[in-house]
């Protein structure tokens, strides 16, 4: 791929944490930088702790964009210098969260109908926020034309680091992506936006590249979980068979060092690699069975049973 093209990991909450961050880093590569899971910030200013030092450049391999869920521009101010004052550079405003108990308390794509409520949230964080801003959206939560409304606001207030994932929010991750209406937002932009939605091979990026020749900055979210060598793949690396089924495994046994070396990790672990499996599943013939077997895991011991005949088979 050419180095005008960057490749950036997108915000999985709950899966893309620092520690699968650089596990896919070190097995794989090809990762540019990353947006983390989004914080949310609460009225009286606690957040969680975890996961706001998961933002540290100290844990990290890549550069992380530190992210906020939030409708309240102080809130994310403040939210957004305590990132800064733990070495974070730039911090994005969630405008895209599909799933209605976020977006039912306008926050996330709950905002998009809104633009009276954006401009006002908006004027104030680019005027004092203390690291470089962004934002991302979709194309709106119920119709695309909302995002229409929003995309002026974003050229008058001068905020050209914009990155849309091509749904509405009522449509979770469900049915296809709307390209028709990513590219009428194009002509709204003074700076071509980053492309977040549904890149899970080669081939889909190529077309992309055709149907938007400016577009050079690519967010890929679930087709890299499916397949942790996407990235390196779209950079032209190749893996036979057994070379990536090693590397998988590489990531796999970094993963569990991570976790395990968390704080309660023996009653968060399990959970925490349930999450990925569904993801990590597809790179095997019998899919279904081989989440029967994470499932059935009750200990600690039976997972990494399960998981030592998946990968000898």
């Amino acid at each position: 791929m050419e180095d005008r093209h960057q490749l950036i990991l997108a915000p999985i909450r709950g899966i893309t944490d620092s520690i699968y961050r650089n596990a896919i880093a070190r097995s794989f590569g090809g990762i540019d930088y990353a947006m983390a899971p989004y914080l949310v910030t609460k009225n009286t200013g606690e957040i969680n702790a975890r996961q706001f030092n998961d933002l540290n450049p100290a844990v990290n391999d890549l550069r992380v964009i530190g992210q906020i869920l939030t409708k309240d521009a102080d809130q994310f101010l403040l939210l957004a210098n305590d990132m800064v004052g733990i070495g974070v550079k730039e911090v994005n405003l969630n405008m895209g969260c599909p799933y209605p108990m976020v977006a039912d308390r306008t926050k996330g794509s709950g905002l998009l109908p809104h633009p009276e409520r954006v401009r006002p949230l908006l004027e104030k964080i680019v005027k004092n926020c203390p690291c470089h801003f962004s934002v991302k959206l979709r194309l709106g939560r119920d119709d695309q034309n909302e995002v229409l409304e929003i995309l002026p606001i974003l050229k008058d207030l001068g905020i050209d680091d914009v990155t849309i994932h091509p749904r509405l929010g009522r449509q979770i991750y469900k049915g296809v992506v709307n390209l028709d209406g990513f590219e009428a937002c194009l002509e709204h932009l003074t700076t071509p936006p980053t492309y977040n939605g549904d890149i899970h091979t080669a081939q889909d990026l190529i077309d992309l590249k055709r149907k938007f020749p400016t577009i050079t900055k690519w967010m890929i979210g679930r087709g890299c979980l499916k397949n942790p060598a996407l990235f390196s793949i779209l950079k032209g690396t190749s893996y036979g068979a057994d070379e990536y089924k090693q590397k998988l495994e590489e990531m796999h046994k970094e993963l569990c060092v991570g976790y395990l070396a968390q704080e309660n990790a023996k009653s968060t672990f399990l959970g925490k690699m349930r999450g990925h499996w569904p993801y990590l599943a597809a790179s095997f013939e019998n899919e279904a069975k081989i989440l029967k077997k994470i499932k059935k895991a009750r200990s600690i011991d039976h997972y990494f049973d399960a998981t030592q005949w998946i990968f000898n088979q």
